[in-house]
């Protein structure tokens, strides 16, 4: 099978990662798998690293029409039978390429449960007739369906992790001193992703637990924004900013809980990372958190936007740590049965399949 991945993000966000596994494993399994990207890209790089077939793009806006025909022509040359789509300006783009390459199957990945058809361009997007998607939920799927996206057009494939990045032992120095109970969160620093719930979570949480700390890793527009909140909150000293950190895995293995407080999501590829590593999580039910953390099973799940609820579920946490243990367990079990990257990717190779046989996703 010849299929080409369209990414047009610069940095690295989760769904790149997914993109890298699922390209990576499609090439293993014998297809012509080759991601399109930017040429300055962390996908781009992390590509070349893991020697997974990269070219690059330079795509400077949604409507980019010069790339849209360098595509479309690449498409053509090739012989591309499946073009898979992987964030919003891609989505453009490749459909403008395929005015030069019709024959193309169009796949697109929608990764977050916001409503898409919000205006003239989205609207022209989502209603083209012959595209396929890829909901990374099930959340994701009804929002589509619901936003006149036929059924049969949608399918479910949640985004997955690879488990032996998580079973190596990697040393990294610790954001704290030795013994001290931190609670950590992992995410682009973006309005849906709730860290100002956090913030004032944290906050509530130090009047009666003042020795834990809190590390928040990754980074994005909000940082300031954030960090002079912490400092508004008095809680500046308590909270530790880390930035991006390729070291994630090593990072979480000193976390006691594991805390995601979004307010939209698809598959919280975050979350899935922490289980794998065995650690509790406490989040809130945004989206599809709650198709991947069971409620007292794995973790505890609150309500969105609800700082009280949040300091109350880790409040509980921190106070029954045999509890966190069996949450940790469950989890990690959890991952390994549902969410790895060879899951992912049969999936995607199968709607491929029925996308090429002509039969509904």
């Amino acid at each position: 099978m010849n299929i080409v991945h369209l990414d047009s993000q610069v940095p690295w966000r989760g769904g790149e990662q997914q993109v890298l596994h699922l390209s990576q494993l499609l090439h293993t399994w014998g297809h012509n798998s080759m991601i399109v990207c930017q040429p300055h890209s962390a996908l781009y790089q992390r590509a070349q690293e893991a020697k997974v077939p990269v070219q690059a793009l330079r795509m400077r806006h949604e409507l980019d029409l010069v790339a849209a025909w360098k595509l479309g022509q690449y498409l053509r040359r090739q012989r591309v039978e499946i073009l898979h789509m992987h964030a919003p300006h891609a989505h453009s783009i490749g459909l403008l390429a395929c005015v030069w390459a019709p024959t193309v199957h169009k796949v697109v990945s929608r990764r977050i449960d916001f409503a898409p058809i919000r205006n003239l361009l989205s609207r022209w997007k989502y209603t083209l007739p012959k595209v396929h998607y890829v909901a990374v939920s099930e959340a994701v799927r009804q929002v589509l369906i619901a936003s006149g996206i036929p059924a049969h057009h949608v399918q479910t494939i949640h985004s997955s992790i690879d488990l032996r990045r998580f079973d190596a032992t990697q040393e990294v120095a610790p954001l704290f001193p030795t013994g001290t109970r931190v609670v950590g969160t992992v995410g682009h620093l973006a309005g849906h992703k709730g860290h100002r719930y956090l913030l004032e979570a944290t906050r509530e949480l130090l009047q009666t637990e003042p020795d834990v700390r809190v590390a928040i890793v990754g980074d994005g527009a909000l940082r300031h924004e954030l960090e002079d909140q912490a400092a508004t909150l008095g809680i500046a000293e308590q909270v530790h900013f880390a930035g991006f950190r390729r070291d994630v895995p090593a990072l979480i293995r000193g976390f006691e809980i594991f805390v995601f407080s979004s307010t939209h999501e698809g598959t919280p590829n975050g979350v899935l990372e922490a289980m794998a590593l065995g650690k509790p999580v406490v989040a809130t039910h945004a989206g599809g958190t709650a198709e991947v953390v069971q409620d007292g099973v794995t973790g505890l799940l609150v309500s969105p936007r609800d700082p009280a609820a949040l300091a109350q579920a880790l409040f509980y946490v921190l106070h029954h740590p045999e509890q966190g243990q069996m949450f940790g367990r469950a989890g990690r079990q959890r991952v390994a049965e549902h969410f790895t990257v060879e899951h992912m990717a049969g999936s995607t190779l199968q709607a491929y399949q029925r996308i090429l046989a002509d039969a509904p996703v």
